[in-house]
């Protein structure tokens, strides 16, 4: 599994019941729907969770 250092990830909000729905484990560190790292819970509201990760997409980007 990809691993990034906390300064490489920084805080993302998601729908709390949507994050949830679709993943079948919340174990971190996970990759979500291969588009997210997800690295820790920092935050959960009455509607959304915030957690700190980076995007995939920005390496692959970063890497061309």
């Amino acid at each position: 599994m990809i691993k990034f250092k906390d300064s490489e990830c920084y805080p993302i909000q998601f729908n709390l019941f949507g994050l949830i729905a679709i993943s079948d484990n919340l174990t971190f560190p996970m990759v979500w729907q291969d588009k997210y790292y997800l690295k820790k819970v920092l935050q959960i509201d009455k509607d959304s969770i915030f957690i700190l990760g980076r995007s995939l997409t920005r390496e692959a980007e970063d890497e061309s």
